[in-house]
Formats: C-alpha cells, structure tokens, sequence
C-alpha cells in the first residue's frame, strides 16, 4: 500500500442523483440557448431594395424590367431577386442563413406593359397571395418571364391580353424548372 490516501468514493446512487440533478439544473439554459433568438416579427414588413444586387445573378435589382422578390431568414438576412425565375432558384438551393420566414415579390400596376423595358416598382405583397402569369414571351428578360400581381383580376387580364395563364404562388414552385412553359 503507498503512503497516499484516497479519497472516499460516494455511493453510486448518490453520485447518479447528483449527475441527474445537474443534467436538470442545465436544461432550462440549454433549452434557452438552442431557441433561435430571430423571431418572425423580422419579416413583418417588405424593405426598400435601395442599391441591392441580385442573390443569384448579381445584377442591380431596381434596374431589371421584371417583378422583384425579396426573402427574409429566421436569422433576419435579406436577400433580393431582380425576377421571379431568380427568386425561384434561389429558394432551390440551401441557405447559410436559415429556414425562409417570409417571401415578397413586387406586384405589377394594371397598366404595365409586359412587353417593356422599363424597371417594375410596383408594391410588395406576399408571395404566397400574388398571382402569377407565365407562358408570356418578353423582350430583354432573362429566363422564362414571370409576372405577378396582386389580385387575380389583374393576374387574368394579364394572361389574356398577353397569351399567358395563371398561375397560383404553389403551382409555380411545384413546377420543375425544365418543365416551365415557354
């Protein structure tokens, strides 16, 4: 036996109680800590896009003659699209900045011309309550166009008075890019 001491060993079911009543002690604060601290509240309301790039073409998103989208993450990142088509590829691939919380896209007024080339300022709404018009052919716009409005009186007038049809925010994420119409 050597000349050191050891010190006395407590009892295994003692021990067990006080690493249970640690793990409890710590749970509240490991609960608190794993809650995002980002709410939704983040996307209450669409922001200006001032001199905001493109997230998926880099171009300068108030410069483009097509709808505008903007996507806000649990974590508050903005990112803009200068279009529809760019929007949906960017909510294709995954995100650093955490789930979406909130999709606007700029709806267009009654009297824009599709076939023009002048950039879209149009108010923001919901993606989810725009309606869409696809299968429209316009002139210096990249990808399939899509245009979008706030009510579907105005998304049908579109869609008559340019060839193209309707379409509801799901319908058009359900749709794979390759099967897109012209």
């Amino acid at each position: 036996m050597s000349g050191r001491m050891s010190a006395p060993l407590l009892p295994r079911t003692l021990l067990s109680r006080a690493v249970l009543s640690l793990a409890l002690l710590c749970a509240p604060v490991w609960v608190a800590c794993s809650t995002p601290t980002q709410s939704t509240a983040v996307a209450a309301s669409p922001a200006e896009i001032e001199d905001a790039e493109c997230a998926v073409c880099a171009m300068m998103v108030r410069e483009q003659p097509a709808p505008h989208a903007q996507v806000v993450h649990r974590d508050g990142t903005r990112a803009f699209t200068c279009s529809i088509g760019d929007l949906r590829a960017y909510l294709a691939a995954p995100s650093p900045h955490g789930k979406v919380q909130q999709i606007w896209v700029q709806a267009l007024a009654d009297d824009y011309d599709p076939a023009g080339t002048s950039p879209i300022g149009g108010p923001w709404v919901l993606a989810a309550d725009a309606h869409y018009v696809v299968g429209v052919t316009r002139p210096t716009v990249m990808g399939r166009p899509v245009l979008a409005y706030a009510t579907p009186a105005q998304a049908t007038a579109a869609a008559k008075a340019t060839g193209g049809h309707v379409v509801t925010w799901q319908a058009l994420r359900d749709t794979p890019f390759s099967q897109d119409p012209p």
